[in-house]
């Protein structure tokens, strides 16, 4: 048991009253979870903003100031929240902690183990409370190793969309970035923080899948262009290469 890295509870606080609140920017010597309940806004970790929504799960750190908000077409937010601390010796998981929730994650079963943790928590019983640790270390664990677990993203999946259901536009970052609400540059910097990719290079490549298809289905290269929002068949060409490595004539000839 020695070897087991091990959350160790300061303070268990049940989720807070539906009513709006402000947070102002703060630290703590103790680490925090987040785990929201209901509601949506953004995380500020250090003047950047993290979107949260419902099921969201978050960790600040100690050297971090942060700041709670609320959407303004949101009334407030619930959410569970831990204080808590790891043993010193147990580098390697403090560094995995840094790395997997720095920007926060979605999982579909923290609110329910909360819920249980709440209950072992307030059980007046150490030996429940030292169980609720418990429950905590093995979620924290699995969610590192699993793959259910995502990035919070709701800006990126709603600019993804939308480059989707628009494949024959010629959208600008500008455009896309008013779409979502954000500004330009710190769009850009979320987008590709998620995907590790520029939005721009992701919406290309979109057009580019399209293309394939259609490609296969024996359609010119110029209605390919049209429909995809190309300029013409010639930069469609050059752009099918680029991402691809072949020219649209051998990707039909499925020659490859």
């Amino acid at each position: 048991m020695n070897n087991i890295d091990f959350i160790i509870i300061n303070k268990f606080s049940e989720p807070m009253s539906r009513t709006r609140f402000l947070v102002y920017p703060h630290r703590h010597v103790d680490l925090e979870m987040h785990m929201i309940v209901s509601g949506h806004g953004w995380m500020e970790v250090n003047d950047e903003r993290f979107p949260l929504e419902e099921n969201g799960f978050i960790i600040s750190f100690p050297e971090d100031t942060h700041h709670l908000i609320t959407a303004e077409d949101c009334p407030y937010i619930l959410q569970y929240l831990v204080s808590f601390d790891i043993p010193k010796a147990s580098v390697k998981f403090g560094k995995e902690l840094r790395e997997h929730f720095r920007s926060g994650c979605k999982t579909q079963k923290g609110v329910e183990l909360f819920h249980e943790v709440g209950r072992l928590w307030n059980s007046g019983s150490q030996t429940l409370r030292e169980a609720a640790g418990h429950l905590l270390t093995a979620f924290v664990q699995e969610t590192i190793g699993s793959e259910e677990a995502e990035m919070l993203n709701p800006y990126v999946e709603k600019a993804q969309t939308y480059m989707r259901n628009n494949i024959g536009d010629k959208l600008t970052l500008s455009r896309l970035s008013r779409h979502v609400g954000l500004e330009p540059a710190y769009f850009c910097r979320l987008f590709k923080q998620v995907t590790g990719e520029t939005p721009m290079h992701f919406f290309t490549q979109q057009k580019i899948e399209l293309a394939k298809e259609m490609l296969l289905s024996g359609k010119r290269n110029s209605d390919i262009a049209s429909a995809t929002g190309f300029a013409d068949e010639f930069h469609f060409s050059r752009s099918f290469k680029k991402i691809t490595g072949m020219p649209p004539r051998q990707y039909r000839s499925n020659d490859y």
